[in-house]
């Protein structure tokens, strides 16, 4: 069983990778019109782990373009 450094290291690598420039725009447009069905597609043509994908499609949708810089704000 994996800590919880573990998993949130692995959570955190599949969110860099849906920036990666192949994916981001349909990532972008998924999000913008909250459409879950386009994301869950997304990762999965990336190969992310079923088990993340429920954790980060929520996570997306929940913070929206409206948030300002997607997906991490600028300190």
């Amino acid at each position: 069983m994996k800590n919880l450094k573990e998993r949130i290291t692995e959570v955190s690598q599949c969110f860099q990778r849906l920036m990666e420039p192949a994916v981001f725009p349909e990532v972008q447009r998924a999000v913008e019109k909250r459409d879950k069905d386009v994301l869950i597609d997304v990762c999965r043509k990336i190969k992310i782990p079923e088990i993340y994908v429920g954790i980060i499609v929520p996570i997306l949708l929940s913070i929206g373009p409206e948030q300002g810089k997607w997906p991490f704000p600028e300190f």
